[in-house]
């Protein structure tokens, strides 16, 4: 039979409505789900692969993520069919912006300002200790020379929090003027020992610079530096104006590359953990909306 028309328009079945999409309930829950997730996982492959060398565009991109979630808030105002089916979508895509610009940060920050850094900036090899390392300002990576070694007698731990660790790279040439540091964090004692990284590996004679990444975090450099002035008064050294820091590694690539590594499993790993979440978010959402929907047909066809 037709709707009954009493004057205030023609009255909705109570029955199960359809999605602002158009489509089934399915597919406003598909909605729901996938394209939340979208968004968030934009926002971390764009932060992870683009932020480095074009930031300017990704705040673009997330910016416009947000003005879309708004653009959901002011439909649902405007449709009322599928209940609150827009306010819900707007919330989770409002939601998978803010995730997805925290995670973008904290893997960029985390993992791929340092493998993208190593990748631009300069390879030296053949390196002596005693060279001024400000000859070497733009290095990512450093080969000494095979007199290369770490005093490990002459280390030094800088307590806070962590422990930061440095140990003047010299050779034999040198007594006590270091323009080199090898570094760690919690590897060694308070003095007389260090353990980072490949320090007692023999084969050892290279190292990749500490970069300072994020200056809204503590300074790890500052640390260092810390540590540095302790092992220069403790020992009687005499250190470079600016010194540089360096982890000892026997494979600058593979530590490099180990960077990588750690970006990519971070993405696939928030991916499927999010993915996971949308689909959860989406199923209650889509429920609530399609309460919502059934209550106000009922209000009306009363």
């Amino acid at each position: 039979m037709p709707p009954q028309d009493d004057g205030r328009g023609p009255r909705r079945s109570a029955g199960s409505p359809k999605s602002p999409t158009g489509g089934s309930n399915s597919m406003g829950m598909v909605v729901l789900m996938a394209l939340p997730w979208l968004m968030f996982l934009l926002n971390v492959l764009v932060f992870s692969f683009m932020y480095h060398h074009y930031w300017t565009l990704v705040w673009g991109v997330i910016i416009g993520g947000f003005v879309l979630s708004m653009f959901f808030f002011t439909l649902n105002d405007r449709a009322r069919m599928g209940g609150s089916w827009y306010y819900f979508l707007g919330v989770l895509c409002v939601l998978a912006c803010t995730w997805g610009t925290v995670g973008g940060l904290y893997n960029y920050y985390t993992n791929m300002f340092q493998y993208w850094s190593y990748d631009e900036n300069r390879a030296y090899t053949n390196v002596l200790p005693s060279e001024p390392a400000a000859g070497h300002a733009d290095a990512g990576k450093i080969v000494f020379s095979s007199s290369a070694r770490i005093d490990t007698t002459r280390a030094v731990g800088y307590k806070s929090g962590s422990t930061y660790c440095v140990a003047p790279i010299l050779d034999d040439s040198q007594v006590d003027r270091v323009q080199y540091w090898a570094a760690g964090i919690d590897c060694c004692p308070m003095r007389g020992d260090f353990n980072c990284d490949d320090a007692w590996n023999p084969k050892a004679r290279s190292g990749v610079v500490v970069l300072e990444s994020n200056q809204f975090m503590v300074s790890k450099h500052a640390m260092y530096l810390k540590a540095v002035h302790m092992a220069v008064t403790a020992f009687g050294l005499v250190a470079a104006k600016e010194p540089m820091l360096l982890r000892w590694v026997a494979d600058p690539q593979s530590i490099q590359d180990g960077f990588w590594r750690g970006g990519i499993g971070f993405i696939a790993a928030v991916a499927c953990i999010y993915l996971l979440l949308s689909i959860i978010a989406g199923t209650i959402f889509q429920m609530w909306s399609r309460r919502s929907a059934q209550s106000d047909g009922l209000h009306t066809q009363g």
